[in-house]
This record gives C-alpha cells, structure tokens and sequence, in this order.
C-alpha cells in the first residue's frame, strides 16, 4: 500500500505551486482532484503541466455556478481529507471555500493556501508570479555582476515555486498526520515571500549584531558582485573548452584537490604555508593563473574520470538541465522515468519499503464518480495540537547547511529536533560569524559526541531508539564505520525511519564522493540558464577572459542547491511519518542534492518530442520577453510581470501599446525611464498589472525593515547564546498561535539529554573529561 492511498486531497489552484505538490502527494498515492475552471487552467499551456498533473483527476468546476459550486463544497466536506488552494482571501470567503466555513462542517478537514506576497501586509494584492516576487525582495540584486552591465540582474531559477510547492506538501502531510493522532484538522497559509526565506542565509541577523556592538560594522561595504572566486569552489576551464565547477569547502576537501589535481608543490613550497584564504595576494593570483594553465592539459572527461578515480574531490561539469537528463547519477538514482518517449522527473525521494509511482498523465472525471468515498478514518477528537508535529523527534547527525535546514524547517512545524555534532561543533558554526549556522540550526538540542568512540556510539544508540527520524548526510559507508548505520539502529528501533541526505545518492558513480551547493547548481542546470549561455568550446580565450567567465559563473551559482536540497528533506521526513502510519515500521529512505535540484529545475526536466526549449534569459541579464523583465526607471529598476491575455491588454490599453510590435521592447524602455520606480509600481498594480521595484534591499534588509514584512508576520523573536534576543525569518507554514526557537551553542543539550538518557552526575562528568562528550 502507497503512504498516501488512504487519502484524498482537492486542489483548488492554478499553477505549478499547489501543482507540483498535488504531483508529489498523486505520486505516493493520494487521490488528488484538480478542480479546473471552464476552459482549463490559465497556466495549462506551461510545457511543465503534463508533469504537474500527472497522477490526478480533473473535475472541471464553474465557480460562478451556483449549483457546480453546491455540488464542490458537498464533494469537499462529504469525501475529502485536506484541500490546497490558491483562490485568493477575499474569493474563498465570497464562495464559502474558506477553511473556517469547511471546517465548520468538517473539523478534521486538512486546508491549506497559498498566495504570492501573503495576505495582510500592503503587497496582498499584487500578482504572485515568481518574477515579481524575487525583485520585490531583493533577490535580483544578488545577481548583480552576472551580466555586464549594473543594477539588478534577472533571477532565473524559480526556487520561490520549488520551495512552496515543498512548503505545501510538507504543510499538508504534517497536519494529515497529526489528524491520525488528535482527531482534528489544522488550517495553515504560506507565499511565494516565504518560499524566498531558505535562501537568505541568516545575514538578516547581521544588523542587528551591529546595532548590538556585537560585530563591528564596516567603514565600506564590500562589492561582492566583482570578487573572485575563492579556490575551493572555482570553476575552471579544461582542454575541449568545457567548465567544471569545484565545490570543495572543507580544509581536507580542498587539499584533496590540490593532491589528485598535481598541485603537489602546495605542501612544500614555504609560500604556499598556511590556509589559502590568507595566501599573499600576490601568491594566490599567481596560482589562481597557473591552476587555468594546468587544468587546460586534460579534457573534461579525463578530469572527471580521474577525480571519481580518486573519490575525495568535489567538482562536476557544467550542464544545462536538458544535459542533466542523460547525467549517470541522476539516471541511475531514479530521478529520471521514461514513460514512452517522454523522460520526466522522478520521484522526490526513495522510500525503500513503500516506494511511491510516478503517474500516468491526469484523466478527467465527474462529480458522480467521486461521490463514493468517505475520508480516512480518524480517532475522536483529542487534544488541541498548536503545531503538527508536536511530538515528533527527531535526530539529525549532520552538518553545514542542507540536512541541518531541512531539520530546522521541520523543528518550525513542531518537531523536537536534536543535533548530534562533533566534539569541536558542527564547522558551519565557524563560517559567516556564524549567521549561516544560526538560521540553519534554530529549534534544535545540541550534544557534542565523539562517534568514533564505543561510549559515543552507546549514547548515539540509546537517542536512536526514543527517536521518530534519524537524519543524517554522510557518504556511503560511513554511517556504519560510525556504527549509526540503518541495520544496527533499526534493530535498537524497527521504527525509525532513517533518511540519507547526501550528494549524489546511494547509486552511479558519485555515490561515494563529496558534493557541496556548486556542485548540483552546475550539474542539474540552473547556473548555466542563470548565465544565459556557456562559452563556445571553440573559442581560445586568453587568461583575463577566463578569470571573468570564473566570475559570472560563481556569481550566477549561488547558494540555493543547498536550501532546495532542504525543502525536499522536510517533505520526505513526513513522508516517511506517513508510511510508518500505514505499514507500521520504519525504513531506509534516500534522497540526494542532485534529485531534489532537479525539483527546483521542474520547468525543463524533461524531454519529449518537439518539446520547446527552456526560454532564454536574455544576454544583458533582464529576463525572458519584454513583459517578463526588468526595466531601468527614472531612479532606479522595476520588473514588469503581465503573463495572462487580460493583463497583457489591460497593459496595452494603460500604457497604449500594441503588444504585438516587434518593437515593445524599446519601446518599454523608452516609456519606464519617464517615471519614478515608485510611481510605476503605485500605477500599475493598482489596476492589477505586476510591477515592482527591483533595487531596493536586498532580502537580508528587505526583510528586516519592509512594512509588509512586518504586517505579515515573517519575524519572529529568537534567542541565540552570544547574541541574546534578536529577531528572526520564521516558519515557511504558518498555523494559528505557533511559537518558534532560537538556536544553542554547540553541546548546549548535551548535560540536560544525557540525564533524561537515565546518566547520573558523575557518569556525566566522567563522560565530559573523558572528551566523549562536551558539553557549553
């Protein structure tokens, strides 16, 4: 039986956010009914649609039909177990679709919505596509520099869509779970903003460290946009004009590479001494130049062959997504499926002993058909649960950034989450004054072990066996040198379910090898579509050329494979909650950085016949079409959004022009430069056209002092044990009256978890100076 055969859920929205979690939850097993309006989805024409349906049953509807409608809030509140909506507020109250009207018949019922900005701050009211979205809050302006030219600069990946569409999944899958225990049925929102918040890195908290006198703050502010890469995450050129991109960013990862590379003399040579990020600077260019020259001797695939040879480097080639499909690590780990001639993606993890199925393409249906079903059964009500997983524990046995968020994300829904770190504390800690671990391990109990040591297994053990989900990120093999594999904790706990989260999967020739965020953004194709285009092959460029290309490819490779790698974990965390609930054990679950960033890459994974081809972001960095870009204005730059045939005329007849004239790009650019950023943003969203400003803050200030921000609630207070209370980016869900943490030093759980273990005082102690444990 699949997780989620017992369950069906309504999709009441268009597009590929409720879309692609309505896919995830059809593909293990849920009835899914997408409700479409006469005529079908406006977003229906997307090449990705016949992804996002698969495995579904449409029901077309006509809200406007008093009768059709009747007849969809009987089929809800008679048959269904959760619905997933993107009806505006103000249209869900109007129709009675609202979650307080359904759970007035139906207290158990699951209900989620989505918006693009929220639904209370002043930017409600704007249009919720992607584009609008990333400029609004700053996300466009980390992209300066990837084009040559200033100001902000499009943000191709649509990681927004791939984070709420988790967001959603996970959202719903932790309140369904919870109704199996409690009876009854949560309610919960999130955005297309709040799908921004896993990619601000915790520098939100920066300011505040400086109005606190904590950091001191800088007389200038560094131009990032026009820094060279660091040397363990260069990209570089090889002998057949191809790139591979490095991604080795721990000390031992970085002389790994300088080891199997022939770069030998670094360990020798007196000038080389010491960390490379404080070589002279002189030194460091000097090898950046000879590094180009020497990784030009060897072809891309004799690199390649040679560091998975070698298995201790971090680096890949550059491939655009369609590349990405014939990848061996993305086929042999499952995250391709043939189905005729099409290839798609595949599932969002592998759960070994409930596998879910990807889905034939949706089938239409009638409300006669689905009358016939009652919803899960479910205890009587009991309780009054605030978050969905309360109760839920969990331990995560891993580092950095995307298993530690992925726990984080899932403490936020109300799981106790305890983090395992070595005795020196997790190395992300030691990073970025510590803003990245700060946001990355919020919610968490931490205890310090040496798991290579018998007594630090024995505690491992016993938290193994009070635990719900063990999460960890190791390579191959290494869980069980530990002796925290999945045979040995699943005998202490047939229970557990035991997620790997690594690199490349368990399968192909990466299963063995690092990966760090450069890595699957090069690989699964974002960078190169963020880039516009890789250089011809062909082409000999000289030194200075090659240090510019480094650049802009580092700059249009930034951190998301990480917090992309972190939604799917959340997702399949409850996944696997929801599988133990239906089978009654744990199991061994895989998921990878490759697999879940071929997720954030959902509109091109794929391939079929006459496919058209991923739209193109232009050569100066603007976007994909002159209604989908940005524009300079009189004091700054704006991105236009109008996607629909309404907008496009209301756009035509505001501004009188003929959408059609092969010159409305110039003319666009003409027209934008007469106002103010503000005044084409007041003008044109008020009657509904998608226009906002695009350099303003970038997201770590814009969410620190933008009013709508505010009013939406998307920071919460927190405590931190060097900084005291500062203020945080908060939950991706948001459920009535939830309470979120803060984060703890390395080992500050470490006495409190080893008593509740049943250790006494002076086992402690002995455990302590012992160096078995350490505890802050």
């Amino acid at each position: 039986m699949k997780p989620l055969q017992s369950f069906r859920v309504i999709e009441l929205g268009n597009g590929p956010v409720t879309g692609l979690a309505g896919m995830v939850l059809a593909d293990f097993g849920a009835d899914v009914i997408k409700i479409d309006p006469p005529g079908g989805d406006p977003f229906g024409e997307m090449p990705a649609s016949f992804l996002w349906t698969r495995g579904k049953r449409r029901l077309t509807v006509d809200l406007g039909n008093s009768a059709e409608l009747d007849e969809l809030r009987c089929l809800i509140t008679n048959t269904a177990d959760g619905v997933m909506t993107t009806l505006r507020k103000q249209k869900r109250e109007s129709l009675r679709l609202d979650s307080k009207t359904l759970q007035e018949s139906r207290p158990d019922l699951v209900y989620g919505s989505v918006s693009g900005f929220g639904e209370k701050g002043p930017y409600a009211h704007y249009p919720g596509y992607e584009g609008l979205v990333a400029a609004k809050s700053g996300r466009m302006i980390k992209f300066a520099g990837v084009a040559d030219r200033p100001g902000p600069n499009f943000s191709a990946l649509q990681v927004g869509i791939h984070a709420t569409s988790q967001t959603v999944v996970s959202g719903m899958l932790a309140s369904l779970e919870c109704r199996r225990k409690t009876g009854i049925g949560l309610s919960f929102e999130t955005s297309l903003l709040r799908g921004m918040i896993p990619y601000e890195m915790g520098v939100s908290a920066l300011s505040q460290l400086y109005d606190k006198g904590i950091v001191q703050r800088p007389q200038r502010e560094r131009d990032r946009s026009v820094s060279m890469p660091t040397l363990n995450y260069h990209p570089v050129r090889t002998s057949d004009g191809k790139w591979l991109q490095l991604g080795n960013l721990l000390p031992h990862l970085l002389d790994n590479f300088f080891r199997a590379s022939g770069f030998d003399y670094v360990f020798t040579d007196p000038k080389y001494q010491g960390d490379p990020f404080r070589w002279d600077r002189e030194v460091l260019e000097q090898f950046r130049d000879d590094m180009f020259e020497h990784m030009q001797t060897r072809t891309a695939n004799e690199w390649m062959d040679h560091y998975v040879e070698d298995g201790e480097v971090a680096a890949h080639p550059y491939q655009t997504s369609q590349e990405a499909l014939s990848d061996p690590d993305v086929v042999m780990n499952g995250h391709v499926v043939t189905k005729g001639e099409t290839r798609q993606l595949g599932l969002v993890a592998n759960l070994t002993e409930t596998p879910g199925e990807v889905g034939a393409a949706i089938k239409d249906t009638t409300f006669l058909d689905l009358q016939n079903r009652k919803p899960a059964s479910i205890p009587v009500a009991n309780g009054s649960p605030i978050l969905p997983l309360e109760g839920v524990t969990i331990v995560e046995s891993a580092t950095i950034i995307a298993a530690p968020l992925g726990a984080s994300t899932l403490s936020d829904l109300g799981a106790r989450v305890i983090k395992i770190e070595p005795l020196t504390g997790d190395p992300f800690r030691g990073m970025m004054r510590a803003l990245g671990a700060s946001k990355c391990n919020v919610g968490k109990e931490s205890i310090c072990i040496d798991l290579k040591s018998h007594e630090g297994q024995a505690i491992a053990h016993k938290l193994a066996g009070r635990a719900d989900i063990w999460l960890h990120n190791y390579r191959v093999g290494v869980p069980e040198k530990l002796g925290i594999g999945y045979q040995e904790l699943s005998e202490l706990n047939p229970g557990l379910i035991y997620i790997s989260a690594n690199g490349y999967g368990p399968n192909g020739p990466g299963a063995k090898r690092p990966s760090t965020h450069p890595v699957p953004g090069a690989a699964l194709g974002g960078v190169v579509w963020q880039i516009g285009a890789m250089p011809d092959p062909e082409r000999e460029l000289n030194n200075a050329e090659m240090r510019e290309m480094a650049r802009k490819l580092l700059r249009a490779n930034e951190v998301n494979p990480d917090p992309n790698t972190s939604m799917v974990i959340a997702t399949t965390a409850i996944l696997g909650l929801c599988a133990r609930s239906v089978s009654g054990k744990g199991q061994k679950i895989f998921l990878d950085m490759f697999g879940a960033n071929a997720y954030a890459n959902w509109d091109d994974f794929f391939s079929y016949p006459d496919k058209p081809p991923r739209p193109n972001v232009d050569s100066n960095g603007f976007g994909l079409g002159p209604l989908y870009r940005l524009y300079e204005a009189q004091d700054g730059w704006i991105f236009l959004a109008a996607v629909t045939p309404k907008e496009k005329q209301l756009l035509a007849q505001t501004l009188i022009l003929d959408i059609e004239n092969e010159n409305l790009e110039s003319r666009l650019e003409c027209l934008f430069k007469t106002k103010s950023v503000a005044e084409w943003e007041t003008e044109l969203t008020r009657i509904g056209i998608g226009c906002v400003e695009a350099s303003g803050p970038v997201p770590p200030q814009f969410f620190m002092v933008d009013e709508h921000v505010a009013q939406e609630g998307i920071l919460v207070e927190a405590t931190h044990p060097d900084w005291g209370t500062y203020k945080r980016l908060g939950p991706m869900s948001v459920f009535d009256n939830g309470s979120y943490g803060g984060t703890e030093a390395a080992g500050g759980s470490t006495t409190s978890l080893l008593k509740e273990l049943g250790y006494d005082g002076n086992e402690i102690s002995e455990l302590v100076e012992s160096n078995v444990v350490r505890a802050s």
